[in-house]
């Protein structure tokens, strides 16, 4: 269970760094997308929770202790808390992002472009992320 997990993390990255490019790619002149309604705050720390929780699942790896998949767990729970807002402001627009705008331009927001596949498979591998490291550190799915 444990390299399903880590299989599950890398999709995770991946998918998560995919999307990001859209977000950090709002305002540049090779960018469609004007703005982002994500706040800047919850957009760097994010990918830097998950690169941080990606890393005490590698430690659990190595080392095997317990408390590392406990640890990988809760800092999931943690990252996931930026991931739903980012997820709200993406999914559920605003009358900016959902209804065509005199100025077209107006709504060219990155979080119009992201493709919805893309939020659900990072929603749904979350959600299988979630549950195995839980079953591992469970001492379940070991």
């Amino acid at each position: 269970m444990s390299m399903y997990v880590l299989a599950f993390f890398i999709v995770q990255l991946l998918v998560g760094a995919y999307m990001f490019t859209f977000v950090l790619g709002a305002g540049q002149l090779n960018s469609n997308a004007r703005a982002t309604r994500i706040p800047d705050p919850i957009a760097v720390a994010h990918p830097l929770a998950a690169g941080g929780t990606f890393l005490l699942w590698v430690i659990y790896l190595v080392t095997e202790e317990g408390a590392f998949a406990w640890a990988t767990f809760g800092a999931l729970l943690l990252t996931a808390s930026g991931g739903a807002v980012m997820s709200l402001k993406t999914l559920r627009g605003g009358p900016a992002v959902d209804r065509p705008a005199q100025d077209p331009a107006d709504v060219r927001v990155a979080e119009k472009q992201i493709p919805k596949a893309a939020i659900v498979l990072h929603g749904l591998t979350f959600l299988a992320l979630l549950s195995g490291t839980l079953l591992v550190a469970l001492g379940v799915g070991t």
